[in-house]
């Protein structure tokens, strides 16, 4: 999309270097516009849309504050970029209460001033984009907030939570009872959508827009030509159900192109990165297995994404593991050191899935000897097994594992559970809290978060809001605004450097976050303060 600029200044041969030292083609901008006055300026708005607006502030016939005043009103989605031959904290002041994109002295490089300006076309590119998304999706999304809990999402959230039960001699009645579009021989084939990484920030409100926009595409996408719903858990999953009676041929080519069809249009036009997860047709007895194998497989995936993943594929090629040394596995969690705790489960499995001599029988004693080795340490450290069986029956449900990886899950779950019991000042949550405390002058994304934990990002994401109950986003933003107020009530240091202190190269941005939590201006909040003292 072309864009358009227009430079503002009282000195010709200043706008003519700038309109020629700038490689406006590369910037796809295809029209620059010049003015010598606020007035001339304002005919240019009146006569085009400007999208970039290069002013300069000390002008005879008006200032540039003034017409940005005016431009805010009559072109609020301009991006204002300020030079100036002097840095006159009253002009920088008003330019940030009146949200420019930023502030330059003069001379500029043009570099500089080229790479600012993209910046601001960046910014004016995920406004709109965010603003047709709303505008796409409001009818429906007001839609789904009114109805947040209709029949069809709580049945399979029941189903899935095992609050309700169907046993084989009850599926018909089952069917009947709760208006189903099945018969006893249908079967549903279950796809998780994995949200692993979204390409922009988000806060809380956007991300949910976009997930149910998600749930939309995947209706219109991969359920086209199948019956089925596309639902959201409580536990924040989507899941797309296809429903598919027995006798009919499960025509998987055309579910794993429409799956590859989904995948590269959410890279596009949402701006993330998915994984879709494809578990085997279950009846209404198995689903709620498959569902939880599903999210097995999310849970231990770390490192891909854009991917299509089987749930057969998954379970394939099984090979069984041998003994490890359990007594040097004890030393290690009662350390706290879950970390090489979790590499030496996954380095013992490694090594037995190569070796074809091991079997069933080794599965079992693994599955055995580790168990022991957790109830003697929890008996060892005072703690209550059964406490622990009573709060997580999930894991301790007497079902051996299957596969080494069901078996690798388990362990890593229990593992998770164990240290949180003995080390429950080194929680997931709190080492990650730690980490951004730490982190806050730095750029900060999921995935670094999830890789510091060894934890999928997806899942990461659903686990920090439950537990804390902002996503990570507004979680890292109200951190770095509650130091940033601390600074500027507590010294000196020039509001400038505060925000470069948190990693804001853009003031204006900084200002305006800052706005966001605490309703004035950095600059405002400094002088009540001073006034107060």
């Amino acid at each position: 999309m072309n864009r358009t600029a227009l430079i503002v200044d009282d000195e010709i041969y200043a706008v003519l270097g700038i309109k020629s030292g700038l490689n406006w083609q590369e910037l796809n901008i295809s029209e620059v516009y010049e003015a010598y006055n606020i007035r001339e300026a304002m005919k240019v708005f009146e006569q085009t849309n400007i999208d970039i607006l290069i002013c300069d502030i000390e002008m005879p016939k008006g200032t540039g504050i003034e017409l940005l005043e005016w431009v805010n009103a009559h072109s609020p989605a301009t991006e204002t970029i300020f030079l100036t031959a002097h840095a006159d904290f009253n002009f920088v002041q008003r330019a940030i209460q009146l949200d420019s994109f930023d502030y330059m002295l003069k001379p500029i490089e043009f570099s500089v001033l080229q790479a600012t300006i993209a910046k601001a076309l960046q910014s004016i590119a995920h406004d709109q984009e965010l603003h047709q998304l709303r505008e796409q999706y409001k009818p429906y999304y007001e839609l789904w907030i009114k109805n947040k809990s209709v029949l069809s999402d709580t049945f399979w959230n029941q189903l899935f939570a095992r609050k309700m039960v169907c046993r084989p001699h009850e599926v018909s009645q089952f069917i009947a009872d709760h208006h189903l579009p099945l018969t006893a021989q249908s079967r549903i084939l279950p796809i998780v959508i994995s949200v692993e990484s979204w390409d922009r920030d988000l806060d809380t409100g956007d991300e949910e827009l976009l997930e149910y926009a998600l749930r939309n595409a995947a209706s219109e996408v991969l359920l086209s030509g199948f019956q089925g719903e596309v639902i959201q858990t409580k536990q924040g999953v989507n899941v797309v159900l296809f429903f598919v009676e027995q006798e009919e041929q499960m025509d998987y080519a055309s579910i794993n192109d429409k799956c590859l069809t989904y995948i590269a249009s959410c890279k596009q036009y949402f701006s993330c990165s998915i994984s879709c997860y494809i578990g085997e047709p279950s009846d209404l007895v198995g689903i709620r297995e498959t569902y939880i194998k599903l999210l097995d497989m999310e849970y231990n995936n770390l490192q891909k994404s854009n991917k299509i993943y089987w749930q057969h594929e998954y379970q394939a090629n099984q090979l069984m593991p041998k003994l490890p040394e359990f007594s040097a596995w004890t030393i290690l969690i009662e350390q706290g050191k879950r970390g090489e705790m979790e590499r030496e489960i996954a380095r013992n499995l490694k090594e037995i899935r190569e070796d074809p001599r091991y079997g069933a029988n080794a599965l079992h004693a693994f599955y055995h000897g580790f168990l022991q080795m957790i109830h003697y340490i929890l008996h060892k450290n005072g703690l209550s097994a059964h406490e622990l069986l009573q709060d997580h029956q999930d894991i301790f449900n007497g079902k051996l594992p299957r596969s080494l990886e069901q078996l690798q899950s388990w362990a890593l779950q229990l593992i998770a559970v164990v240290c949180d019991y003995l080390h429950q000042n080194d929680s997931v949550i709190q080492r990650i809290q730690c980490y951004i405390a730490d982190h806050l002058n730095e750029i900060i994304t999921r995935e670094q978060l999830a890789e510091y934990v060894h934890l999928n990002p997806a899942y990461l994401s659903r686990l920090f809001k439950k537990e804390v109950g902002e996503s990570i986003t507004d979680y890292i933003l109200i951190e770095r605004m509650k130091l940033a107020q601390e600074l500027i009530r507590n010294s000196t240091i020039p509001i400038s450097d505060i925000a470069k202190s948190l990693g804001y190269s853009n003031f204006s941005y900084f200002s305006k976050m800052f706005k966001k939590l605490y309703h004035c201006t950095p600059q405002h909040y400094r002088k009540q303060v001073e006034v107060i003292g």
